[in-house]
């Protein structure tokens, strides 16, 4: 099993490599590594965070299953205890990178949403259902950022998991957004 390790973690390094040199020095994004992979959330706990979100992270992840499974096997370790044990390590580097690391990228650079007024005209989808006049979550979009936030539906008809939004305003750190179909409705309506 070791060598299987040995050869998923070169792999891995080669293509993550690959990869860095194409898209920070080259410039070249046509391989399409930073699309995500899945579309899994989770309401309360970030559980999302430990499933690779890109090819990139994949890559990542494979890295580090592979390095930890190559420790486990040196260390004596029979090969049904490694590879959940690798497995487990692979998906915790993975939640490092993407929740915890990327937290505290944003407090350093001081990226955030805008507040008050300033938050109106903000595009993103809703991940849970929000009734009429109810609070709910919202992922917004900011300077190439996704920012999940508590929100409140502003408008007078329901709003389903995964449709597109428009915040209007912040007060007290809820954004209050609308359907976009709906703004796009009392548009023609008033001409």
């Amino acid at each position: 099993m070791i060598y299987v390790y040995i050869i998923l973690s070169i792999v891995s390094v080669s293509a993550l490599a690959a990869d860095c040199i194409l898209r920070y020095m080259e410039r070249i994004k046509s391989f399409d590594f930073h699309k995500k992979l899945f579309d899994v959330r989770g309401n309360t706990i970030p559980i999302h965070k430990f499933l690779p979100e890109s090819l990139t992270m994949l890559l990542i992840c494979i890295a580090a299953l592979s390095g930890a499974g190559f420790l486990f096997s040196f260390m004596g370790m029979e090969w049904y205890f490694s590879l959940p044990c690798s497995v487990a390590s692979g998906l915790c580097v993975c939640f490092a990178v993407q929740y915890l690391a990327r937290n505290a990228v944003d407090m350093l650079r001081r990226s955030s949403l805008p507040k008050g007024e300033e938050a109106g005209n903000l595009d993103g989808y809703c991940l849970e259902k929000i009734g009429a006049g109810d609070c709910g979550r919202v992922c917004l979009f900011h300077k190439d950022r996704e920012f999940e936030v508590n929100a409140g539906n502003a408008g007078e008809v329901e709003i389903d998991e995964g449709e597109k939004v428009v915040s209007l305003y912040e007060n007290d750190g809820f954004y209050y957004v609308v359907r976009v179909d709906k703004i796009f409705d009392e548009i023609v309506d008033e001409d």
